[in-house]
């Protein structure tokens, strides 16, 4: 019976008047005093993604065993924000856990699951990529965060980071993590960047492609042929710490031997790397990411590609929009900037 009430209401979704809603609301509230918990958890994956479902059943559902509510505290437009901030404060963890998955959160609602949650919940607020956090919400998990992995990993991979939040996590990830979050608090639009751990998975899904055991020939012939980009391949090979694989690709885009890139970034004026790195249209990611190995080549403090970083931006001539160049730089080498 309860099963066919939702039959009925589900079919006129849209076209029920205030009086037939008040009346399913009674009829399901009143059936599901004796029903299974199966059968409450089926009538919850039904409605909760309906902005129509009667608020006194959303809450109802919401308030049930967790296999009831996980739906309707994950989907249910007619939760408001004071169902919310209740539920919260008197449910389980695992209904917050729950909660955390909401796309669009209140931002009340994050701040008080920072609050009341514990480590679990605060992983998933923090892997909800769909709902934004308070300032204080996004600063308070980034300072648990130095604390837990799984939590700083989650963390580090949003794209609502601010400069003091990357600031803060920076000197506790790995070498592509630290280039994205150095060029997030430079300025990047992080919703432009990319991660080593997506372009791996495309060239799983797209080519077939492992890129630990692929050879520099088969990823130059990707480029060549218009299939996949450089820029891509280089931030991949160097969070691989396949550095020469990375500059041998550079290099040939750039029509030049690999001996003579290597002296690019290593060797000669950091405006010498810069006028190649356009001309070859390089993100600021990678740029950032070659202009960190030479500061590792040259053992000076890594803080030093942020600024090159800055040049790379204001220097950008008008080839970067034109194409990459195919000349050689000058064979005049300076000393490093």
């Amino acid at each position: 019976m309860l099963q066919r009430v939702a039959d009925v209401f589900l079919d006129g979704v849209g076209k029920h008047t205030e009086a037939e809603l008040v009346l399913f609301c009674e009829i399901i509230l009143k059936l599901l005093e004796g029903s299974s918990l199966a059968q409450r958890a089926r009538l919850s994956r039904r409605m909760a993604p309906w902005g129509e479902t009667p608020n006194r059943v959303a809450y109802r559902l919401a308030s049930d065993e967790i296999t009831v509510a996980a739906p309707m505290l994950e989907q249910s437009p007619s939760l408001t924000e004071s169902d919310l901030l209740k539920l919260t404060r008197r449910m389980p963890q695992t209904h917050l856990i729950a909660i955390a998955h909401r796309v669009d959160m209140p931002r009340r609602v994050s701040d008080l699951l920072v609050e009341k949650g514990t480590i679990r919940v605060w992983r998933t607020m923090a892997g909800n990529t769909r709902s934004s956090m308070s300032d204080w919400a996004m600063r308070t998990l980034a300072k648990r965060s130095i604390s837990d992995t799984q939590l700083r990993r989650n963390l580090s991979a949003r794209q609502d980071l601010t400069p003091l939040i990357c600031d803060w996590l920076i000197p506790h990830v790995n070498t592509p993590t630290r280039i994205r979050l150095e060029a997030i608090r430079s300025g990047s639009n992080p919703g432009q960047m990319t991660t080593p751990e997506q372009i791996r998975k495309e060239l799983r899904s797209r080519f077939d492609i492992s890129i630990e055991t692929c050879d520099v020939e088969r990823l130059w012939q990707l480029v060549r042929d218009d299939d996949f980009s450089l820029d891509k391949l280089m931030l991949v090979l160097l969070a691989e710490r396949r550095h020469n694989d990375a500059l041998d690709l550079f290099a040939r885009r750039m029509k030049r031997a690999l001996h003579a890139m290597q002296g690019t970034v290593f060797q000669a004026g950091i405006d010498e790397l810069i006028s190649q790195a356009h001309a070859a249209r390089l993100s600021d990611q990678v740029f950032l990411a070659l202009a960190q190995l030479r500061c590792q080549h040259l053992r000076i403090p890594e803080s030093q590609a942020t600024r090159w970083l800055d040049m790379f931006r204001q220097l950008a001539p008008a080839s970067r929009n034109s194409g990459p160049s195919p000349a050689k730089s000058s064979p005049t080498s300076r000393a490093p900037n």
